[in-house]
C-alpha cells in the first residue's frame, strides 16, 4: 500500500513535533512493514503572500505531479494551510484517492489557535465568525484576522468537502472536528517519540520547560513562580529548553528581576535532549493557550520524569488518571508555585508519580500506534476499491 504524507514542510525543515512524527513514522514503515510505502510531500520554509497563502497554484500543480508519479492508494495530510493550500483534494477525489486528515491542533476549529477568549475563558463552542475575529486570542488587528479567518474558513470548506476520514490525538478535539466537519473519525493519541529510558539520574539537577519561546507557552508565568520559589530554595535551578519571538523579553525578565539560576540554552537537537531529559528533576509545561495534546509531558515520561502542566493540555485527564503528574489551573503563578514546590520539597510525592510512569507509557509505544494507523489506511483503501 502506499501512502502520500503531505505536510507544510519537508524531511529536511524538522521544525516541530508533526515532522518529527513523520520523521518516525516513515523510519519506523520501513524496519517493520516495508509493504506499506511511504511518500512525504512538503517544502523548505518558505515566504509567501496573501494570495499564496489562499491559493497557491504553483505547490498545488507539484503535489498533483507527485500524485500521478506516485499512485498513492491514500493521502494523509497533516499540517498545511501555507505554502500548501488544499486544493489538490478535489483532484485526489477525482482520481478515487481517499483522503484523511490528521488535526494536529485546533486551527481548523478557531483559526486564533489558542481556543481562548479575551476574558480567558476556554471556548467551548465555535460559531461565530464576528466573534472570534473581536473576541477571541490571540488579537493583532481587524483587518489582519479577518483576513485569517477568510483564508480558515475557505480552506475549511475544501477540506470538509473532500476528506474521508480524520484523526486528532485528544478526544475534545475529536468532538469539535465531528461537529465542524461531519465525517467519521477517531482519537489516535500520539506514540512516544523517544525510546523509554528509566536509567536516569532519579534525583536531577534542574527542573526543565522545553518549547518553543512565545506567549501561549506561559514561561514568563512560569518565570514568575521560579522568582519566589528561589527566595524559598535558593539553590534549585531552572533550564529553558528552545526560541521563539518571546526570547529576549524573557531573558530581560530574568536579569531584570536579578533571577539567579536561569538557563536559556537555546534550540537543542534530539541527541542533546535526551541528555538534558536524562539529567533534569522534572519537566513544567505550563501552557496557557489549549494544546491538543503535549508531545512534550512524553518526552518526559519517556526518561522517567513526571511533569507539571496546566490544565489546557489535551493530555491532562491522562495525565490525572494514571498518576504520572500534576496539574494545575492555567494562568494561576500561584498553583504552579505550590505544585513546584510541592514536587521539590515532598520526594516521596515525586517517586511515587514516577513509579506509575513506565505502566502508562506501555499504551503509548510505536507500535500500537502504527497498528492503529494501519488500520485506517486499509479501511479506507478496501472502502474505495
Amino acid at each position: 500500500m502506499r501512502i502520500l504524507l503531505i505536510n507544510n514542510f519537508d524531511e529536511q525543515n524538522r521544525l516541530g513535533g508533526v515532522e518529527h512524527y513523520l520523521h518516525e513514522l516513515i523510519q519506523y514503515s520501513r524496519k517493520n512493514n516495508p509493504n506499506l510505502i511511504f511518500k512525504w510531500f512538503g517544502k523548505q520554509k518558505i515566504k509567501t503572500n496573501w494570495f499564496e497563502k489562499i491559493y497557491n497554484k504553483t505547490i498545488t500543480q507539484e503535489i498533483i505531479k507527485e500524485i500521478n508519479t506516485f499512485q498513492p492508494d491514500v493521502i494523509h495530510c497533516f499540517s498545511i494551510g501555507a505554502p500548501v493550500t488544499p486544493h489538490f483534494m478535489k483532484y485526489a477525489k477525482q482520481k478515487g484517492i481517499p483522503i484523511v486528515y490528521s488535526f494536529r491542533d485546533y486551527y481548523y476549529i478557531c483559526p486564533k489557535n489558542y481556543m481562548i477568549t479575551d476574558t480567558n475563558e476556554v471556548i467551548k463552542h465555535h460559531e461565530s465568525g464576528l466573534t472570534c475575529i473581536l473576541h477571541h486570542t490571540p488579537k493583532k488587528n481587524i483587518l489582519f484576522d479577518t483576513l485569517l479567518h477568510f483564508k480558515q474558513s475557505y480552506h475549511k470548506k475544501v477540506i470538509k468537502k473532500h476528506i474521508d476520514y480524520f484523526i486528532t490525538p485528544s478526544d475534545n478535539l475529536t468532538q469539535f472536528a465531528k461537529t465542524h466537519f461531519k465525517k467519521p473519525g477517531k482519537t489516535l493519541a500520539n506514540p512516544i517519540l523517544f525510546g523509554q529510558n528509566q536509567n536516569s539520574n532519579s534525583e536531577g539537577n534542574y527542573i526543565l520547560f522545553v518549547g518553543r519561546l512565545v506567549p501561549e507557552k506561559g514561561v514568563l508565568t512560569l518565570l514568575k513562580a521560579f522568582e519566589n520559589i528561589s527566595k524559598q530554595l535558593p539553590n534549585e535551578k531552572l533550564w529553558i529548553v528552545g526560541d521563539g519571538i518571546q526570547k529576549e523579553e524573557l531573558e530581560n525578565f530574568t536579569k531584570n528581576n536579578n533571577i539567579e539560576n536561569v538557563t536559556f540554552l537555546g534550540n537543542k537537537n534530539r541527541e542533546e535532549l535526551q541528555e538534558i531529559y536524562l539529567n533534569s528533576k522534572f519537566s513544567v509545561v505550563p501552557s496557557e493557550y489549549l494544546e491538543a495534546y503535549g508531545n512534550v509531558i512524553l518526552e518526559s515520561l519517556s526518561f522517567g520524569k513526571t511533569v507539571i502542566t496546566s490544565d489546557l493540555v489535551g493530555i491532562k485527564n491522562e495525565i490525572e488518571e494514571n498518576h504520572v503528574g500534576l496539574t494545575y489551573a492555567f494562568q494561576s503563578q500561584k498553583s504552579l508555585e505550590e505544585n513546584i514546590i510541592k514536587l521539590l520539597t515532598n520526594p516521596d510525592l515525586k517517586s511515587e508519580l514516577e513509579q506509575h510512569i513506565p505502566n502508562y507509557l506501555a499504551t503509548k509505544t510505536f507500535e500500537n500506534h502504527f497498528s492503529e494507523l494501519q488500520k485506517v489506511y486499509e479501511n479506507l483503501s478496501r472502502r474505495n476499491s
